[in-house]
Parts: C-alpha cells; sequence; structure tokens
C-alpha cells in the first residue's frame, strides 16, 4: 500500500518501530507459494508504469542505500 519511502516510514513509526527495516523483518514472512507467483510478476514488463513511479523506486532505492540495507 505504500508508494513513497516517506510512506513507508510512516508506517514504521506508527507501528513503534525506529527502523523501517525493523518493519519489513518483524511481520509476514511469505508463503513459498506466493513468493513463486509474485517473483513470476516481477519478470514481466510493467504496463503503464508512469515516470513518476519509476522515480518513487530510484527514491525507494537510495534510501535504503542510505539505510544500510
Amino acid at each position: 500500500m505504500c508508494r513513497t519511502p516517506e510512506e513507508f516510514k510512516a508506517w514504521s513509526q506508527n507501528l513503534g518501530h525506529e527502523s523501517v527495516l525493523t518493519s519489513f523483518y518483524s511481520y509476514g514472512d511469505v508463503p513459498d507459494y506466493k513468493q513463486a507467483k509474485l517473483l513470476w510478476k516481477l519478470a514481466k514488463p510493467a504496463e503503464g508504469t508512469s515516470s513518476d513511479m519509476e522515480e518513487q523506486f530510484k527514491q525507494f532505492m537510495q534510501f535504503q542505500n542510505m539505510m544500510g540495507k
């Protein structure tokens, strides 16, 4: 549901986590069957991806690098 790094951070803070990574590591493993389904979906070219969405992805990757992965 979160679309920007700022939204991820707000969500994480709402859960009481100092770090966004705590949220990602603490909640919900993805079952193997769902992981495979998601990866197949990611392997397909994105349709209608706006340049805004691409920019948000770049910002998220920069944020992740800042957080030390």
